[in-house]
């Protein structure tokens, strides 16, 4: 058994001998449970979930689409998502993933809506059923009983027409990407700042459907821009609108473990939250590790909730910092890099 279970994996648990011997924990991010007797793998969508267990050699799958994702697995696991929309792709993953008379499981907590996560189960396969609840959470089976399509990430791409600043752009949604199908109003506000051609090389960190990275490009076409996060639904949506163009890459990375070059400025809308709490570590880490990927004289332009202190760790860290639009609900900072920063001479 796994100690300090999550009360999800401690409910799935009590279903052991039931679990073939193929197995697959679809959106399972923390550590990977004790089963003797079971292959077993995990499919994440987090960059550094993967990276942090060992990628493929630790049994990590990175995405729908990953590449080292076995033929089929007797049992496949699915945890509640947040969105309705991410949960409907993780079943269509699932369903022909499946081993002939495989069970697809569904496991979460009230709180994370599991009640209407098992109606959204019984509408795809009518037969679902209850195995067991305990501690809030509920566990459910379904046997798909007719050959299902297999899953191509192509039909779950939407293009999405996203009006911004100066432009209406062609851009890509997936279901559980960040501001799903539209630009969000900070990002709006940023944009709005950005009046000047940025200095070249540029960086699009935490780039979401790649909406910066697009608008930058389509106002400058000849800026040499990279695009980085840490989700596979981010990276997949950027790739899709940008990839092949010349002067523009794409790169997994969470947060700045896999940058490698430097950049003359740099565009983000950062995360500030880890799952559903409030958590400023990995930004605050950003600013203290961002001066070695920059150029001398690099500007940061980046946009937060106006209630984020950013302003004494961007100083701290990077440099000295302009407040160049304030709604009271977003703040877009400018950070020029300085050599007097703690970290300016990295």
């Amino acid at each position: 058994m796994t100690t300090d279970a999550s009360p999800a994996l401690t409910l799935l648990e009590r279903s052991l001998d039931r679990l073939g011997e193929r197995v697959c924990l679809v959106g399972h991010d923390g550590p990977m449970p004790h089963w003797p007797g079971r292959q077993l793998h995990a499919l994440t969508t987090h960059y550094g979930v993967w990276e942090q267990a060992g990628g493929t050699a630790g049994g990590r799958l990175f995405g729908y689409d990953d590449p080292a994702t076995p033929a089929a697995f007797d049992t496949i696991v699915v945890f509640m998502p947040k969105a309705r929309s991410e949960l409907a792709m993780r079943l269509a993953w699932a369903a022909p993933k499946l081993a002939p008379g495989g069970e697809l499981w569904l496991v979460g907590a009230k709180r994370e809506g599991i009640g209407r996560g098992s109606r959204q189960l019984q509408e795809r396969f009518p037969g679902a059923y209850k195995m067991d609840n305990a501690r809030h959470c509920q566990l459910w089976c379904a046997v798909p009983e007719a050959v299902v399509p297999p899953f191509r990430v192509e039909e779950w791409l939407e293009p999405v027409r996203v009006a911004t600043p100066g432009a209406v752009l062609e851009l890509f949604s997936l279901p559980g990407v960040f501001s799903e199908g539209r630009l969000d109003e900070g990002t709006r506000q940023l944009l709005e700042t950005v009046t000047d051609k940025p200095a070249d090389p540029a960086l699009d960190l935490a780039c979401g459907n790649g909406v910066i990275g697009a608008w930058l490009r389509h106002h400058w076409p000849g800026l040499t821009v990279t695009l980085a996060d840490v989700h596979w639904q981010a990276l997949r949506c950027a790739q899709a609108a940008l990839n092949g163009e010349e002067g523009v890459s794409v790169v997994p990375s969470d947060g700045l473990s896999d940058i490698t070059d430097r950049y003359a400025s740099v565009f983000s809308n950062p995360p500030f939250h880890q799952g559903q709490k409030k958590n400023l570590d990995p930004i605050n880490r950003w600013f203290s590790e961002l001066s070695a990927f920059l150029e001398p004289g690099s500007e940061i332009r980046l946009v937060a909730n106006a209630f984020l202190p950013y302003q004494d760790p961007l100083t701290l860290y990077i440099g000295p910092v302009r407040v160049f639009s304030d709604d009271g609900r977003y703040r877009v900072y400018s950070v020029t890099h300085s050599i007097h920063s703690r970290n300016g001479g990295n």
